[in-house]
């Protein structure tokens, strides 16, 4: 044993050695492009975690751009390799948690080497600190132009203290303490306070201005980090405020059980609508259907049985009207054999101020909504083949006494849409709304069908990912349409996780949908009756939706269908489609038929045959 601890005592020995000799050289960095004891194996292990542990895998990038990669553990364990590497390291954790995708990043020294570093959104903004820009650029060229001189222990120490001295009131009202390491400090995912504090902390940067907002999930106070600013320069910063810190804590619980109360109705059949109704509040609206539209819908819901409400993540609980205390929160449908049906975002759970019950509160929605990124093949009758890409947004309105009767057009903005937004116009007969670009639901970004592309593959790759897409109702006059008491205020605001692919990606992509041949055929010469469709390459994690349109002389409307199709493990998909048989003296004018299936990020791999 002495043995052992002599040696080690040794290595310590010489990498502060070599630590010193740096120092003494004119310019040089403490610990800046070292191997940790040479001759020796070392390995950095720590939590993968966003307040839920991420699933995925941990890269670590030394100084020269060496890189290593392993699969993270149970509950966010990982442990790299790091022998023969040159430090200072950056670390990418890249996986799910809570039914999202994540990145975030961390950073250590040679003095790190055997040592623990945790990955998480708060060590992701100490390394975007440390960089003056966002975390993602700077592991992409850590070991371009010196950047990885920045990496010193000095800098790391310096702004992660800075940091941790911003969250303070937050830390100690949740029982952090005070000794707290946010790089290094050993963790366990869904049981500690530090983690607690993930939970709360919530971070995101705008990368055109190198600005992080730093906020909570139970109160309104924000707090803004010049990335630009180093920790020396920061004398006097501002402090997130704790005020409810502790009482969300507790709330998230009994917020996420109401949720999972719902799901747990399904478990072995269909409930009654009577069943449900007591876990929904009386002001209950969402996509434009109130209580007993949506309780009639779901309780039919076949696919739902034996299946949950899974991945609950709670964004924000309002605290500000303590009569309606209200939490925003966005989970995942699965079925019972883990497929997912859809994430559903922005809804709220609301406190009942008589007895003190959490009860789902629907999305708050006047309108129904959807948006996505999609990219899709077109594939015309003589089997050539061509690719478009964008943005859909559906909208519609399913029940106009709910938004009190007076829109006229809705305009979407966001990012790389048109600066002033792009209009959807109410049609006169129901159905979905369409823009003013194109008349259609979709806008597009970019293509090789024929036409210009509106956006170039750059400004494609510059949409940040989880952009906000702002939809706002107006009246025909233009004036923004107040809605009636106790619905939303008119303006919604959908995520859309992933940017959409640029063109060249798109149309190298291998994602894709494959209807099969025997389809395509049967479609050729389809008129009524009943298409067996089948098609293989799908998602095998997520359901896909196969359409099928046939456009009239009469503008038949029941020639119009959608059916959900659950995948096989292989990916593969079948369904029976049915239409009517053709009105008297009527003809089919052209005919479409489509399958969309979402990748791991949520944006539609789209299969069209257009005749």
């Amino acid at each position: 044993m002495k043995t052992g601890f002599n040696s080690k005592l040794s290595e310590l020995m010489m990498v502060s050695a070599i630590a010193g000799a740096l120092a003494g050289c004119g310019g040089g960095s403490s610990d800046t492009a070292q191997t940790p004891a040479p001759g020796t194996s070392h390995a950095i292990s720590g939590s993968a975690a966003v307040g839920a542990p991420l699933v995925g895998s941990v890269t670590v990038k030394d100084a020269l751009g060496a890189t290593k990669t392993v699969a993270i553990g149970t509950n966010g364990a990982y442990s790299v390799d790091v022998t023969g590497m040159t430090a200072p390291f950056v670390f990418r954790a890249s996986g799910t948690a809570n039914g999202q995708t994540y990145t975030v990043h961390s950073i250590a020294t040679a003095a790190d080497a055997d040592g623990k570093i945790n990955i998480t959104q708060l060590t992701d903004l100490v390394v975007a600190n440390i960089a003056g820009q966002i975390a993602q650029n700077y592991y992409d060229r850590f070991e371009q132009s010196g950047n990885a001189g920045a990496g010193t222990t000095a800098a790391i120490n310096a702004e992660a203290a800075k940091l941790k001295e911003k969250l303070l009131p937050v830390l100690t009202a949740l029982g952090v303490e005070a000794s707290v390491d946010l790089l290094r400090t050993p963790f366990t995912p869904l049981a500690d306070k530090l983690d607690q504090a993930l939970d709360a902390i919530q971070v995101s940067v705008d990368a055109n201005t190198n600005i992080a907002t730093i906020s909570t999930l139970a109160n309104a106070i924000t707090i803004a980090d010049d990335l630009r600013i180093k920790a020396a320069a920061e004398t006097a910063p501002a402090t997130l405020s704790a005020d409810n810190v502790v009482d969300a804590a507790a709330d998230m619980v009994r917020v996420k059980k109401a949720v999972t109360d719902f799901s747990d109705k399904f478990a072995n059949a269909l409930p009654s609508v009577s069943e449900l109704t007591p876990l929904l509040t009386t002001g209950f609206l969402n996509d434009d259907q109130n209580s007993s539209e949506f309780l009639g819908w779901i309780s039919s819901e076949s696919n739902l049985v034996g299946g949950a409400f899974t991945d609950i993540s709670v964004h924000q609980i309002d605290y500000s009207d303590p009569t309606k205390v209200t939490a925003r929160v966005s989970f995942t449908v699965k079925t019972k054999q883990g497929i997912e049906l859809g994430r559903l975002q922005n809804w709220r759970v609301r406190k009942s101020n008589t007895d003190g019950v959490w009860r789902l509160h629907g999305n708050q929605r006047a309108l129904a909504l959807e948006a996505f990124a999609s990219m899709t093949k077109v594939v015309s009758a003589s089997s050539a083949s061509c690719v478009n890409l964008g943005f859909n947004f559906n909208i519609e309105d399913l029940n106009s006494t709910n938004n009190g009767g007076a829109i006229d057009h809705v305009l979407v903005t966001g990012a790389g849409l048109p600066p002033a937004g792009l209009r959807y116009n109410k049609p006169t007969t129901g159905g979905r709304w369409v823009n003013t670009v194109n008349g259609l639901t979709n806008y597009t970004l970019a293509t090789d069908c024929g036409g210009t592309s509106a956006v170039s593959d750059d400004a494609i790759a510059a949409i940040p990912d989880d952009s906000v897409y702002t939809f706002t109702a107006y009246d025909s006059s233009d004036a923004k349409v107040s809605f009636p008491s106790g619905t939303s205020n008119g303006t919604y605001g959908i995520k859309i996780h992933r940017r959409p692919m640029t063109l060249a990606e798109a149309k190298a992509s291998t994602a894709y949908p494959v209807i099969s041949p025997d389809t395509v055929s049967a479609f050729s010469n389809f008129v009524s009756g009943t298409l067996q469709f089948s098609a293989s390459n799908v998602n095998p994690s997520k359901s896909s939706w196969i359409h099928l349109i046939q456009n009239t002389a009469q503008n038949d409307a029941t020639r119009d269908i959608e059916v959900t199709a659950l995948p096989t493990t292989a990916g593969a998909v079948s369904a029976n489609l049915a239409l009517p048989s053709l009105q008297s003296g009527d003809n089919i004018t052209s005919r479409k038929l489509w399958i969309e299936s979402p990748d791991a990020y949520r944006r539609n791999m789209q299969t069209l045959y257009n005749q």
